[in-house]
């Protein structure tokens, strides 16, 4: 996986630059990078791009020939890009990467937080005061549970992670006990 992201991260850094000029620039990159994301991620598309019958140059009209019409000159330049450079199946990370430089930029972070059992509406309020606290970012939650944490909750913000599920604590006892 982060073979894929060394690999998207200059395309994501140079599409959010070029989109930085203007708030709706952002907005036309982001809506552009789902599609295109969408189209490399569909099952045929993706066998049809990994076929070794079409070229690069191909490869890239094909993209153009299902998306193009919904692109700009500069987003049809990064499918022709990306497919001379045989990385179109990037797409999704690099479109994951520029929304992290994006959430960045405008003081946002995604949070996920795991829980064993359904945290109300408050205590995921709580969790998002605590974290705008800590990172000065404005913080969206998404909530799942996994019961096999059997109790506590797991946060990932960023590069923040905060374990401390009761699964954590018993692994951290028996590895003291075993010593």
């Amino acid at each position: 996986m982060s073979e894929l992201t060394t690999a998207a991260r200059p395309y994501a850094n140079a599409i959010y630059q070029l989109a930085s000029e203007s708030s709706a620039k952002l907005t036309a990159w982001s809506d552009a990078l789902i599609l295109m994301s969408a189209v490399v991620a569909d099952q045929t598309m993706m066998r049809k791009l990994a076929s070794p019958e079409l070229g690069r140059r191909q490869k890239g009209e094909l993209m153009l020939a299902v998306v193009g019409d919904k692109l700009d000159e500069h987003q049809k330049n990064l499918v022709r890009l990306m497919a001379e450079n045989n990385r179109l199946s990037l797409m999704p990370t690099v479109a994951a990467l520029y929304e992290v430089l994006r959430a960045e930029a405008e003081g946002q972070i995604d949070a996920e937080v795991t829980s064993a059992f359904p945290l109300t509406a408050e205590q995921q309020a709580s969790i998002a005061t605590a974290l705008k606290n800590k990172t000065g970012r404005d913080v969206t939650i998404t909530a799942t549970t996994d019961a096999s944490l059997l109790g506590g909750v797991v946060i990932k913000a960023g590069d923040i992670i905060i374990d401390g599920s009761m699964k954590a604590r018993l692994a951290a006892l028996a590895s003291t006990l075993s010593h």
